[in-house]
């Protein structure tokens, strides 16, 4: 083995090394170099404790869970590790490669990457790392006493490190919270092993500042634990100092009133024709309290993270002020108001222990209710004042029509976000119904949530509610969790362990600090349910937006055999050319285009497309909304494969469907199309060659001569009671005939019956009898004839094995 000089060596000519372990002996097998690499040159082969000691503890986890997987699947795995050999330490790579049929062999090979740094290498580096860190790092024991800092804490701080060890983390406490605040969250730090958010903290120099600081619970063996902080003080940014003075060192954070009506005049001036200005006047309540400096630099720190730019102003100190230049259209407005009034709050999952805040503000907009900045500025204001102001967040529009559009949506955030908070979320089901079984073969979780008030609400609009104030991955995993919970009683219940739940998640607040997807694996994995059984419903848009994103992760979810569908199709992109991108398994059709199908229209003919085009790339076609028996009817005809709507059942509790005591539909058989179900009365010959019982074979073997057949159908009064075949007539007659050598039982042999010669192996099936059944017998018997028969057991036609190929071929070619 050769390596070169780096602290990080690369390892050369040190071949890949196979091993083998046996897992009813516990023994690890592998050539003598790598036993020798490992420290034991005069073994012959490990234990599995021994190898498992050379291994880092979450390694050795990952690794047992490969092992387990290439069991239950077959499927070769690889995995990256630290191997802790004598003396040395190593990058290695560890490829299972398979196991044997009875799960006790695993065979595999490790390949050494490079070298590692040794324990005592790798402790000064991570020293180094948490001493030079630019994040202010401090780790406290069980009791919340300093036993380590760097040096940007101490600057952060104003603290030297011999200060701080040794003392309690209280020695930053502001003097702003109560000692509730304090436990409550170390409680949720104890819980959920991290908390994120932004604190007040005070300085060496008694100066309060904030910082956003993250807490992480360490558990350590011996039931032992500590916390380690991360924090960086918030600081304000350049754009946001008064414009007038931007070299000014004092406690103005924000733009006073006259630099900000100076750029709102400014903008005024350059706006375009279809642009308007959205002015919005706001206080803010913090359950908290702080002083006015600190409160500006909240708010400016919360304002620059808006996804619509806009400019802040301070009008008073506890009155601020804001605008946008936006598109002509109320949608719009609203987007940016909504989004604004959500970052300017805060976070609100937990209220308690974080700087959440209310926000009241009153809106104007330019061309609408004001016609020039004077009158934004003073419509905005004059409607925060004239409206009464709660605990929770509130905003009104100076102009009533908009105000009302406002006021309802606004109200029912209010009402969802308590309801989310006592966690008043149900779960209910839909069946997905096979078509061709008019069998429920899978449920589609749908989520419920009863709102404390006498309005009338629609799901979709609360789920539209969620996403936008990015409540909806909460609500995806409650459903998510409770489904999975769920599944294997739906399937106690009605005896089928193979039926299946389809489990709806949102990506349209996806980003790369926070999948869904990823927390949606995480959920399943650490289920017990089959995830072969699974489904993930992903909406066209939303799976758009970030398509190549998205991808990664429905690949990591596909590889864990996860079905992905793409929900809602022809409401978004409604290209088919996007199939082709999308590495989804099911694709469904939105119920507005299967509501009140009829066939020869657009919608009818995009589903039959669609249909074509899935199934040429492997997938499967579900239809939403089906309701009528003529939608039923239509959508067997296109062959789509599952339906799923009203006429089987609406969305269900849990407890309603457990009332239930089948998966089955047949009533609705009758629906299903026939038109394009093939018989065999569709394929048979009618007309062919027949003997009688008494006909003599010397007419049987003129026939023979005259046409190629290589069979008659004997016939007695109209019924088939047997076949001759040309081969058996051969063998009775004898290879002489017409020759010098011709005997006197030869010719005795051509005045014998057919009877006497005739075979009675004929298959007799029904004229109505389906292609898939008649296919299946001549499978079983592929050498002889089916005779088609009327109710009354006349023969009406005949059918042979080369029928049945020539019109499989012919359909294959009308599909493709």
């Amino acid at each position: 083995m050769v390596e070169d000089e780096s602290s990080f060596q690369q390892v050369r000519d040190f071949p890949v090394q196979p091993w083998s372990i046996d897992l009813e002996s516990n023994q690890f097998e592998c050539p003598k170099q790598l036993l020798t690499l490992l420290g034991y040159p005069k073994q012959s082969q490990l234990t599995l404790s021994q190898l498992f000691a050379t291994l880092e503890k979450p390694q050795l986890q990952l690794l047992k869970k490969h092992i387990k997987q290439v069991i239950q699947t077959g499927q070769a795995l690889s995995q990256t590790v630290i191997l802790n050999a004598f003396q040395h330490r190593y990058i290695a790579d560890i490829n299972i490669d398979s196991a044997s049929a009875n799960g006790k062999i695993l065979k595999g090979s490790i390949e050494l990457k490079q070298s590692f740094l040794t324990k005592q290498q790798e402790l000064e580096f991570l020293n180094s790392l948490f001493a030079k860190s630019m994040e202010s790092l401090m780790i406290a024991d069980a009791n919340h006493r300093i036993i380590k800092v760097n040096r940007a804490m101490c600057q952060e701080t104003g603290y030297a490190e011999h200060e701080l060890l040794g003392r309690p983390a209280a020695i930053f406490k502001s003097g702003r919270y109560t000692d509730s605040f304090y436990q409550k969250l170390w409680q949720h730090v104890d819980k959920h092993k991290v908390w994120s958010g932004e604190l007040l903290a005070r300085s060496k120099q008694a100066e309060v500042y904030t910082h956003e600081v993250t807490i992480q619970r360490i558990d350590l063996p011996k039931h032992e634990h500590v916390y380690v902080s991360s924090s960086h003080r918030l600081d304000s940014y350049a754009d946001l100092w008064d414009a007038d003075d931007p070299n000014q060192r004092t406690t103005i954070h924000v733009p006073d009133k006259n630099a900000f009506t100076k750029k709102l005049n400014a903008d005024y001036q350059q706006l375009g024709k279809n642009q308007t200005i959205i002015c919005m006047v706001f206080n803010v309540s913090l359950a908290q309290k702080l002083s006015s400096i600190t409160l500006q630099w909240l708010v400016a720190q919360r304002f620059n993270q808006l996804q619509h730019p806009g400019h802040l102003g301070i009008l008073s100190n506890k009155m601020f002020a804001a605008y946008w230049v936006a598109p002509k259209r109320v949608e719009d407005i609203e987007k940016v108001l909504k989004q604004s009034l959500h970052t300017l709050e805060g976070e609100t999952k937990e209220q308690d222990i974080v700087l959440s805040a209310s926000i009241n503000a009153g809106v104007s907009v330019l061309h609408v209710d004001a016609n020039s900045p004077i009158q934004l500025l003073s419509h905005a204001t004059q409607s925060l004042i004239a409206n009464s102001q709660g605990d929770s967040s509130s905003l009104h529009y100076f102009d009533r029509r908009l105000s009302k559009r406002f006021s309802r949506k606004s109200t029912l955030a209010i009402l969802l976000r308590k309801a989310l908070a006592a966690n008043q979320v149900s779960v209910y089901y839909q069946p997905i119904v096979d078509i061709e079984q008019l069998k429920i073969v899978k449920f589609e979780a749908l989520c419920r949530i009863k709102l404390d008030t006498e309005m009338s609400y629609g799901i979709q609009e609360l789920i539209d509610i969620a996403e936008e104030y990015k409540w909806i991955d909460k609500i995806d995993a409650i459903v998510t969790q409770q489904a999975l919970a769920d599944l294997s009683l739906l399937q106690k219940h009605f005896d089928s362990p193979q039926l299946g739940m389809s489990l709806n998640r949102s990506v349209a607040n996806d980003s790369v600090s926070h999948c869904c997807l990823e927390e949606t694996l995480d959920i399943l994995k650490q289920s017990c349910v089959d995830l072969s059984l699974i489904t993930v419903e992903l909406t066209e848009s939303a799976y758009f937006d970030d398509s190549y994103y998205h991808a990664k992760w429905i690949d990591k979810l596909k590889a864990h055999q996860i079905s992905i569908a793409l929900d809602d199709f022809g409401t978004g992109y409604s290209s088919f050319s996007y199939l082709r991108q999308i590495p989804v398994n099911t694709v469904k059709i939105d119920r507005s285009f299967v509501s009140g199908l009829s066939e020869g229209s657009h919608e009818y003919a995009m589903i039959d497309m669609l249909c074509k085009l899935t199934h040429k790339m492997g997938g499967n076609v579900v239809a939403e909304g089906v309701e009528s028996a003529q939608e039923l009817n239509l959508l067997s005809k296109l062959k789509v494969d599952k339906l799923q709507g009203y006429l089987f059942d609406k969305p269900q509790a849990l407890g309603q469907i457990l009332q239930k005591d089948t998966l089955y539909y047949p009533h609705l058989k009758e629906h299903l199309h026939q038109g394009d179900q093939l018989y065999a009365k569709n394929i048979m010959r009618r007309h062919f060659s027949k003997l009688g019982l008494d006909d003599q074979l010397k007419r049987a073997a003129e026939k023979f001569a005259a046409k190629q057949y290589r069979f008659i159908l004997v016939i007695e009064k109209s019924h088939c009671v047997g076949v001759l075949y040309q081969s058996d007539l051969n063998a009775a007659i004898s290879p002489y005939l017409n020759t010098e050598g011709e005997q006197q039982r030869d010719l005795l042999t051509l005045n014998k019956r057919v009877h006497q010669v005739m075979k009675k192996d004929q298959l007799e099936v029904a004229a109505d009898t389906p292609l898939e059944k008649l296919f299946q017998q001549f499978v079983q018997y592929p050498y002889t004839v089916a005779v088609v028969t009327g109710p009354s057991g006349v023969c009406l036609g005949l059918i042979t094995l080369e029928d049945m190929l020539r019109q499989q071929l012919n359909q294959q070619s009308d599909e493709s």
